[in-house]
């Protein structure tokens, strides 16, 4: 190309600018002139890259109708090149995007990771060849708004029983190793390349994303294919979940936690209710509210312990401890605030979505109950009893005496580890399930006090 005013394809298209340099062409902005519409045009030269490129990519795109895959509208030939024009989509790559917004909200993170496993959805179950991509990076993503297109199918190929000889241009961050090695590529590469795309975006987030999201890229990355998502469809299914898991998140919702004595484990319980919940991907920050300075002494006795900002994270907790007046703390963080309020009963407050009431010991240790008995029935209504450091029948006596129903804790040493059982607890309190074992038996049986 000289000119910017050069015509081309017998003069029917005029080459406006060049929008992208590849390894087999340059692709141009050309204006059809009688249609007076915008079209992508790759100029491939013929002694730059063997026909088969030019040719493959016309036969995998011609055929496809999706709108995250750009429409092949003409593939022509003169004895210096070959001309491949395709719909022209109008935004900027992946890597420019996120480079000028400098951070992503968690929303539109999800929305574009849903939408690119749509598109390789789409791609790997065509009937009768499904196609794998093989060349997934920022550059080949183009970002419309909050959509994304996937442009440059000249690496692509058709998945056969007999496997398929792909050479492969040097994409080595974003490329599963296998593919790099010379393997015989399958889903499973292209897999890996989309877990590479979530970590590359997930660096741009402007809040932490939960530890599901970071497992999930993790086993989508896998160094072994045999290890990471047998399919698109599983991949984009954990995203689906752990989607749902957030929902909300940047609500603030509010869990004080309250003993009913001092050494019942209320900030035990606390701390424990953070890391479950974030472990489960909801975001949660623990804030002291008692003079004990027990978080900071329980800090003390862990490895690996930061603080940043004045918030304490280990592992998957995060939290404040009290730094008492003229301390600012950024109340304000998204998501579960849960407030330790120590052995400090006579003060409910009014705003908890949710007051978690913590009993410990033998039964006559709860000698607090009748500030329970006592609440309002809205309070009541948001009164969950976690009975600690208690047996069976100590619970079924705190439930029978509160008119509440109660949750027996199990044994634990750690506060800070998380376990099949503190999940059970964070999904009760979050999502309204997971009432099992001895918790459902206690509530079924403070239904039948109450029917007495």
């Amino acid at each position: 190309m000289k000119t910017k005013k050069e015509f081309i394809l017998s003069g029917r298209y005029q080459i406006l600018e060049t929008l992208g340099q590849g390894s087999d062409g340059t692709v141009y902005l050309a204006r059809h002139k009688s249609l007076e519409t915008d079209r992508a045009v790759k100029i491939i030269p013929r002694k730059a890259a063997p026909s088969l490129f030019a040719i493959s990519e016309a036969n995998v795109l011609k055929a496809l109708r999706h709108p995250g895959i750009p429409t092949i509208y003409d593939l022509e030939e003169d004895e210096d090149n070959y001309y491949l024009v395709e719909e022209y989509i109008q935004g900027e790559s992946l890597e420019l995007f996120l480079l000028h917004q400098q951070s992503i909200s968690r929303n539109l993170f999800f929305k574009l990771c849903e939408q690119l496993c749509d598109i390789f959805l789409y791609l790997h179950t065509l009937s009768p060849r499904p196609i794998l991509y093989l060349d997934l990076k920022p550059e080949h993503i183009i970002v419309c708004g909050q959509q994304i297109r996937l442009i440059d199918f000249s690496v692509s190929a058709f998945i056969s029983g007999s496997g398929n000889d792909i050479r492969h241009f040097g994409n080595l961050a974003f490329s599963a190793p296998e593919l790099r090695s010379g393997q015989t590529p399958t889903p499973a590469c292209d897999i890996y390349s989309i877990g590479k795309i979530m970590e590359f975006m997930s660096r741009c987030v402007d809040s932490a994303l939960s530890p599901n999201i970071l497992t999930i890229i993790r086993k989508a990355t896998a160094a072994e294919p045999e290890s990471r998502y047998e399919t698109v469809g599983d991949l984009s299914a954990a995203l689906l979940q752990a989607n749902d898991n957030t929902v909300g998140m940047h609500l603030r919702q509010t869990i004080a936690v309250i003993g009913s004595h001092p050494g019942c484990g209320t900030t035990h319980i606390a701390i424990s209710l953070v890391c479950a919940l974030n472990a489960i991907g909801q975001t949660a920050v623990y804030y002291e509210r008692n003079s004990t300075d027990t978080l900071r002494r329980a800090v003390r006795m862990m490895p690996q312990v930061r603080e940043r900002d004045g918030c304490y994270y280990c592992g998957c907790f995060a939290g404040y401890p009290l730094y008492g007046e003229g301390i600012a703390i950024p109340e304000g963080r998204a998501g579960i605030a849960v407030i330790d309020f120590g052995c400090r009963s006579s003060f409910i407050p009014a705003a908890a979505d949710q007051i978690l009431y913590v009993c410990g010991g033998t039964f006559w240790q709860g000698h607090d109950m009748a500030a329970v008995k006592e609440l309002p029935a809205a309070l009541k209504g948001r009164m969950r009893l976690i009975a600690n450091l208690c047996d069976r029948q100590a619970a079924i006596s705190y439930a029978r005496l509160s008119g509440a129903p109660v949750y027996l804790y199990p044994c634990d040493t750690n506060p800070f580890a998380f376990g099949p059982e503190k999940q059970r607890f964070a999904q009760w309190l979050a999502y309204g399930k997971g009432d099992t074992g001895l918790f459902l038996k206690l509530k079924n049986y403070f239904c039948r006090l109450l029917q007495r």
